[in-house]
């Protein structure tokens, strides 16, 4: 009889019987323990001899047949095919006597997309990781406040009294319903002015600007980007070939004047309604010659509208992409600060004369976003539960903005410098001078707080250090802790 494989069975595992069967056989076929034309057990006999029943050894015999590894002769049994490529499938078995040696990395060829962003995959994915809900993080709502019982409600709605077409494929624009709840709520709330064929629904900005990337970019065009300023941004433009020229941003927000004195540019990038991360808001005067110079210039603003909705002394401002008449303005929005960031749908308002382009281009990417979630933003929007969550929002970010700044007076008076805003989601926190804003991150994150420092977000030195404290996602106690621990960490400072 042939020799039964070595196989030892946990049935503490989550992995079923016969898959650790059909496994352990598989291993040692690929690793040259079995040769081709070797025969099998019989499934009784191996059933017997690991105490099994014959189905679960039948279960994992048939695996194995399905995918190529086993083939049955008449009369004769079960053998390993006979026709295993060996030099991809099986590694040779090496001697435990001979000396290993190590080998070479091969050399990938990549195109230049891929090798751009090979080499700055670590810091990339480091500015892109998964979320910390940690003080102070910013960008994050309060998702504690979630009505997440009407969402549910919705979404329950949805899968009982769905349709065939929202379980085929959809249309790569997005779900007609949610682009004219979208239009909707943009036009009343934002003063954007679009027709709901400029909606495209995108997975989060992300791929917004990748897609304007991809459209509009090529190789070495220069690109204006706010400094300081979004790192997704300037990643995604860089990682196409662009040329990045960081603009500065001053109390009026990015300064056209100087961003003029170097050169043309094919595209600006800009956050007028609250510029990230400073927070300051871009003047009138300013965003008409920005329009200008793009109709002059026949170059692209692009409008990164990420949370504009949040404004608490009065309306929000309309977006600049209202002000303009040339179709030069390709808006962003997102849901990720809004709703809940796991969420991943956005939405780009884009010319009409790229609707075509833009359309087939998201078509490409990944078809469309998920269809369920969009038809429970859908109704989630137009039955009025998005425009009261905001409104709820609002009230309780400023409250807790008002704790945050009261805070830092009284725990952090002389180390850091805080300024009250009237609009966004979090407020920089100066240093003294001197104070390396990396150094009391690092610092802080040893503590469990997350304090971007704002010279991470410059292409250039800042002439002061600053720190970015989010307060929408934390409550009273978990910022007067925060804040009591930062306020150690910066005492205890030390250089270098």
């Amino acid at each position: 009889m042939p020799r039964p494989p070595f196989i030892i069975l946990d049935e503490k595992s989550d992995a079923p019987l016969y898959r650790q069967i059909y496994e352990t056989i598989r291993r040692s076929i690929l690793s040259g323990e079995f040769r081709s034309g070797s025969q099998l057990p019989a499934t009784r006999l191996l059933a017997t001899q690991l105490g099994v029943s014959r189905m679960t050894v039948i279960n994992a015999y048939e695996q194995l047949f399905a995918e190529g590894y086993l083939e049955g002769k008449i009369g004769a049994g079960t053998f390993i095919a006979s026709r295993l490529p060996e030099e991809f499938m099986q590694t040779p078995i090496i001697s435990s006597n001979k000396k290993k040696t190590k080998t070479s990395p091969r050399k990938l060829n990549l195109s230049n997309y891929g090798r751009r962003v090979a080499g700055n995959s670590r810091p990339l994915l480091r500015n892109h990781g998964s979320t910390d809900f940690l003080p102070f993080q910013h960008g994050l709502g309060a998702i504690e406040k979630f009505p997440f019982d009407i969402w549910s409600k919705i979404t329950q709605k949805q899968l009982k009294y769905t349709t065939p077409h929202l379980l085929g494929y959809g249309e790569p624009a997005g779900l007609l319903h949610l682009r004219m709840a979208v239009a909707s709520h943009l036009r009343s709330a934002r003063g954007v002015r679009c027709e709901v064929e400029q909606i495209i629904i995108t997975n989060g900005a992300q791929q917004a600007l990748d897609l304007i990337g991809r459209i509009l970019l090529g190789q070495q065009d220069r690109v204006w980007i706010e400094n300081p300023g979004y790192l997704g941004a300037r990643d995604i433009f860089r990682s196409m070939g662009a040329q990045i020229v960081p603009i500065p941003v001053d109390s009026e927000g990015f300064n056209l004047d100087h961003a003029v004195k170097t050169g043309n540019s094919r595209l600006a990038y800009v956050t007028p309604s609250r510029q990230f991360p400073l927070g300051v808001t871009m003047s009138l005067s300013r965003r008409l010659n920005l329009l200008e110079w793009a109709r002059k210039a026949e170059s692209w603003i692009v409008e990164d509208d990420y949370d504009s909705e949040y404004r608490y002394a009065g309306r929000p401002l309309a977006s600049l992409q209202g002000l303009d008449r040339d179709s030069r303005v390709i808006y962003i929005g997102t849901f990720s600060k809004t709703i809940f960031p796991a969420l991943r749908l956005g939405c780009l308002v884009v010319p009409t004369d790229l609707i075509e382009v833009f359309t087939t281009a998201r078509a490409l990417s990944d078809l469309h976003s998920p269809l369920i979630e969009q038809a429970v933003l859908a109704d989630f929007i137009s039955e009025g539960h998005f425009a009261r969550h905001i409104r709820r929002m609002r009230m309780l970010y400023e409250e807790r903005q008002g704790i945050l700044v009261a805070e830092v007076e009284k725990q952090l008076y002389g180390m850091l410098e805080i300024t009250k805003a009237d609009a966004g989601m979090h407020l920089i926190g100066w240093l003294p001078e001197g104070v390396c804003d990396k150094i009391v991150s690092q610092q802080a994150a040893k503590h469990r707080l997350r304090v971007a420092p704002v010279s991470t977000y410059d292409l250039d030195k800042p002439e002061r250090g600053g720190l970015l404290l989010g307060y929408t996602a934390f409550d009273a106690k978990q910022i007067e802790a925060g804040m009591k621990t930062l306020a150690n960490v910066i005492k205890n400072y030390r250089k270098p």
